[in-house]
């Protein structure tokens, strides 16, 4: 009898030695770093009527010195769509950039696509694409 009870007891023990180490977690590699999200700087737009059917707007980054890119023009409908080259102007904060023609007086949302480089601030050297929108009323 105590034969059978050593070998219940080992019986037992191996068991728990084997389920114990089966549970136990490898350390596994570190998860990934997840991707950082691009700096995104704020711009105000403004729309200026100029007479009853023309109108101009006046877009302003609110957060940062900027060299302008490109601003791409998203009109209603789509009918009076354009893009406008920067060359390289260095623009401060707050100081609005125009463009140099009207635009005829559409009523909706009219969205612009802003393409520069950061020159000011802890993102100094970093690439961007904003977008402003501004809602126009009727004639």
């Amino acid at each position: 009898m105590k034969t059978k009870n050593v070998l219940i007891t080992l019986g037992v023990i191996m068991m728990t030695v084997l389920i114990t180490t089966s549970s136990c977690k490898k350390k596994d590699d570190p998860a990934p770093e997840p991707t950082p999200t691009p700096y995104q700087p704020v711009f105000s737009a403004t729309s200026i009527a100029i007479d009853a059917t023309t109108i101009d707007f006046y877009i302003a980054c609110t957060t940062d010195d900027y060299e302008l890119i490109k601003v791409e023009v998203k009109s209603p409908g789509a009918l009076q769509d354009d893009t406008f080259l920067g060359n390289g102007m260095l623009l401060i904060r707050n100081e609005p950039i125009t463009f140099p023609n009207f635009f005829v007086r559409t009523s909706g949302n009219w969205t612009f696509i802003i393409t520069g480089t950061i020159k000011s601030g802890a993102n100094i050297g970093k690439s961007f694409t904003a977008t402003a929108t501004v809602s126009v009323s009727g004639k």
